[in-house]
């Protein structure tokens, strides 16, 4: 579990599938996740059960959790990729957005996972996160084709 002054990150667990797949399937989250066409409940708990699995490997997605209201507001965690590169990402609640939670969380994530090197991907226009990554210290390398969509990719060494 990782705590900061307004969040919580802490692993998923059954209870949260609801309201994370009540978030996850949200257009306006989804449109800037993966291929941007939107996922299905029952694959948002797959990847829930899937990313449980990768703790204690230098990965991990982690629940996010506002303090505040004791709510799920999203996720943060660095992932592997089939290219063998580790992936940070999130993605909360539209609800949740301007607030700074995502620099909060993934801020204190990468104080825990101290492995490098990693990357982070944005679609073009989603210029919210871009300013959240170049906050982290990520380097822009360029666009590159992922999940089927061409990306600005950055990376931290």
């Amino acid at each position: 579990m990782i705590t900061t002054k307004r969040l919580v990150l802490r692993r998923f667990n059954e209870q949260d599938e609801c309201a994370y797949a009540d978030i996850m399937t949200k257009p306006s989250v989804y449109r800037y996740l993966g291929t941007g066409q939107g996922t299905s409940r029952e694959m948002i708990g797959r990847m829930m059960t899937s990313w449980s699995g990768t703790f204690g490997h230098g990965l991990g997605v982690y629940a996010v959790l506002e303090i505040a209201g004791n709510k799920l507001i999203g996720h943060c965690g660095v992932r592997g990729l089939p290219c063998g590169r580790k992936e940070v990402l999130y993605a909360f609640d539209d609800s949740a957005w301007g607030k700074g939670y995502a620099t909060e969380s993934a801020k204190a994530l990468l104080q825990h996972h101290t492995a490098r090197p990693l990357i982070a991907v944005s679609y073009p226009e989603n210029k919210a996160s871009i300013g959240v990554i170049k906050k982290l210290g990520f380097s822009y390398t360029g666009q590159e084709e992922m999940f089927g969509v061409m990306l600005e990719s950055f990376i931290l060494v």
